[in-house]
């Protein structure tokens, strides 16, 4: 249990859950254990420019609004943050590796699109219907952790709920993308929400909205200029952020 809801397989994942989850197995984060209560979700992260990595809970934390990545590669070295561990742990973590500082890039919601790539949240997903499609992102509503959450698409004044997207015939669901585009090195977790329901802002015009759906397929990407993401697709570039 965790402050009254069960950990399955459809609980949504959200950061502020995230970092509760991270307050609870606390002494199992300080000593890498990874006991079989513990939950079994993924997350994901840009590692870089282009490159999203990806986590299982228990090789992650959070300190305030950051997240951090336990790495085992001699090359992160340099990037340990020493006082973040011994502040977080008082000074008693045994683990080995390096806890480095990445962006949060969304947690898989263990639903699936129509081609059976995983689903995560942040991900800009293409929805057909009788010949008729829209581009979304995808977060999740209500925003209240007291109130039941689930995965969708906001829109004004309503959401499509991933669940019921995915299991009706009529629809195809496409990962095109994702919102993790025109990136701040400095971005909170909290940052990268807002940027997920941007991405369907009602007040875009079709022009406006395009170029989103463009840059959605150049990520993760810290490039500001739109017209930088109109050059990557002249010179032919290609992003796996798959």
């Amino acid at each position: 249990m965790d402050n009254g809801f069960i950990m399955t397989p459809s609980t949504v994942v959200t950061s502020s859950r995230l970092k509760t989850l991270c307050e609870r197995y606390h002494q199992a984060l300080c000593f890498g254990e990874k006991p079989s209560c513990m939950p079994k979700i993924r997350i994901r992260y840009v590692e870089e420019r282009g490159i999203f990595g990806y986590a299982e809970f228990g090789d992650f934390f959070f300190f305030s609004d950051d997240l951090y990545v336990w790495k085992q590669e001699e090359k992160y070295a340099e990037d340990h943050s020493y006082d973040v561990v011994d502040g977080l742990f008082d000074g008693k973590c045994t683990r080995q590796g390096y806890a480095c500082r990445f962006l949060y890039a969304g947690a898989d919601t263990n639903y699936v699109d129509s081609n059976g790539e995983s689903i995560f949240v942040g991900d800009v997903i293409e929805i057909k219907e009788e010949g008729n499609k829209s581009q979304l992102a995808l977060s999740y509503f209500p925003y209240d952790e007291h109130e039941d959450m689930k995965y969708c698409f906001v829109l004004d004044n309503h959401s499509l709920s991933l669940e019921d997207c995915v299991g009706r015939e009529d629809l195809r669901l496409t990962r095109i993308g994702t919102s993790f585009f025109q990136l701040s090195p400095h971005d909170e977790t909290e940052d990268m929400n807002k940027k997920i329901r941007n991405f369907n802002d009602w007040h875009d015009t079709n022009e406006e909205h395009d170029e989103k759906v463009l840059m959605a397929k150049y990520t993760p990407n810290f490039d500001q200029e739109l017209w930088k993401y109109h050059g990557l697709v002249i010179i032919g570039a290609t992003y796996n952020w798959r």
